[in-house]
């Protein structure tokens, strides 16, 4: 029966990863979606008053390399459907401290069809967004292979497919950035390092994959969460190599951590499955998976496993793992031969800062 479940599970987040990963091979050269509404392959230029206040895109826009475009603090700016901004120069966004900037669709809670297809930051390209709000894509923001930088601080992606894709090659850094209502999983194939990240997503959406055998999660400081009773895997591993996780909380989720296949992973201070000891009773929740680590180290300090129906629990060809001062409540641990997890270790109550700080 757990095997049934953990299946079900698996099943409906590799659809999801399918399906967001499919959607991105349909996209032009630029990102652009087939049907959007442009001017030749890359997308109409842009020009300095491309992303100002008030301004409406029709067609799908490119700033192209050496062009650096700057959106005002406050600026709201509307987008048709499918259509896409491509930054092959550099996009500048300083409404940190103020009102934030917003690209948005053009009508306020899109369906798919309806959606803009949304920020891609292309190689040699360079965004600096702190304080921009993105509303209404498809994929809200895609970091390219060869892209200079990515940085999205201090914004909230909301009403969108796909917050995230970062491509092979590409990094995304962010901090103290939310994400509601995500509808599909965040696809991680490059790099993504997050602090402060308040993640949540809408009933069986996705949480974030990693599918390239050089893909890193490294996340601090954050919040993961869902609609109860509707959890789909949080933190899933097809193929990484590296996904460290600490200082963070993961609730409503069917498995916390899902590890198929990852060469290293780090778990330090973080709470995962029900958030309490008891747990809600119904929810069907696991807390880390792990059924194909590689030489490692892998590790998982100072967490709590509580509510769960299995807390930690090994599977198939793992390398060894090292568990230090863990608490676990709700579920039976499934003790391997690789496990290295001495009864000193073993915390007889949750660790009061497995937590964001």
């Amino acid at each position: 029966m757990r095997g049934s479940v953990r299946t079900k599970g698996l099943s409906r987040l590799a659809l999801g990863a399918c399906a967001l990963v499919f959607g991105c091979v349909g996209c032009g050269a630029d990102g652009s979606v087939p049907g959007a509404s442009s001017s030749g392959s890359a997308g109409m230029p842009a020009s300095s008053s491309s992303l100002v206040d008030g301004a409406h895109l029709t067609a799908s826009l490119t700033i192209p390399a050496g062009m650096m475009v700057t959106i005002p603090a406050g600026a709201k700016i509307v987008v048709d459907p499918k259509v896409t901004i491509t930054v092959q120069g550099t996009l500048s966004v300083a409404s940190a401290t103020g009102p934030h900037a917003q690209i948005a669709a053009t009508v306020p809670a899109p369906t798919q069809a309806q959606s803009w297809g949304g920020l891609v930051v292309d190689a040699g390209g360079d965004l600096e967004a702190r304080g921009l709000d993105l509303a209404g894509a498809l994929v809200a923001l895609e970091v390219r292979g060869g892209a200079k930088a990515a940085h999205y601080d201090n914004g909230t992606i909301a009403a969108s497919q796909e917050p995230f894709l970062i491509d092979v090659g590409g990094r995304l850094d962010t901090a103290h950035a939310a994400v509601t209502g995500a509808a599909q999983g965040t696809v991680i194939m490059g790099e993504l390092h997050a602090s402060y990240l308040d993640y949540q997503k809408a009933a069986f959406g996705g949480g974030l994959v990693t599918m390239s055998s050089s893909a890193v999660l490294d996340v601090t400081d954050s919040r993961f969460g869902g609609t109860p009773d509707e959890g789909t895997d949080y933190i899933s591993a097809y193929a990484a190599a590296l996904v460290h996780v600490a200082y963070s909380t993961i609730a409503n989720a069917h498995c916390a951590f899902h590890f198929d296949d990852v060469t290293q992973f780090q778990i330090d201070h973080v709470t995962a499955g029900a958030l309490s000891a008891a747990g809600p009773g119904d929810l069907d929740v696991y807390g880390a998976m792990l059924y194909g680590s590689g030489a490692g180290p892998n590790t998982i300090s100072n967490s709590n496993f509580s509510g769960t129906e299995m807390s930690l629990d090994q599977q198939g060809s793992n390398g060894p793992i090292t568990i230090t001062n863990t608490y676990t409540s709700g579920g039976p641990n499934a003790a391997m031969p690789t496990w290295t997890w001495a009864a000193a270790d073993v915390a007889t109550a949750p660790i009061a800062d497995a937590q964001p700080r």
